[in-house]
């Protein structure tokens, strides 16, 4: 007979903004409700600039992202995360990248930054992108839902 197989994985997308450490706190709380796991990822991209003459090292933007990644993880959980823990650094438009990190989780854990429908139509939402385009369950978390992360 078979093993059973693991649950799937709650995955949460994080950039370092107060919403996405909401959405931390949240996904770890639902994943240790469901005795899974969580799957942190962090998008990068190198701007588009409207000139091709400047160069830029793509190696610079994904440090960046690792130490967002890194100084949030620390700050939601000071002592460690309570569940496993895989993390993830993805390239590429966000709402694309964690639309195909989540393709095999359980639920993808986003923090909502609280614009308006107005702003969000101009700006473009990776929230509404991914939930529109993901697969799994789309939970959005605001910033003041856990105040002391803010």
């Amino acid at each position: 007979m078979n093993a059973p197989e693991s649950p799937a994985l709650i995955a949460v997308g994080i950039d370092g903004s107060p919403s996405s450490a909401a959405a931390l706190h949240e996904a770890a709380e639902l994943a240790r409700s469901l005795r899974t796991g969580l799957r942190v990822v962090t998008c990068w991209q190198v701007p588009q600039f409207y000139t091709a003459d400047i160069e830029l090292q793509d190696s610079a933007f994904k440090d960046d992202a690792q130490a967002a990644q890194d100084r949030l993880l620390d700050q939601v959980f000071p002592d460690g995360c309570p569940v496993p823990l895989e993390r993830l650094l993805r390239r590429g438009r966000p709402g694309v990248e964690l639309t195909e990190a989540s393709a095999d989780a359980r639920m993808l854990v986003l923090g909502n930054r609280g614009h308006n429908e107005f702003v969000s139509m101009l700006l473009g939402s990776v929230s509404l992108e991914c939930i529109a385009h993901a697969g799994v369950p789309v939970l959005t978390v605001r910033s003041d839902h856990h105040p002391s992360l803010t």
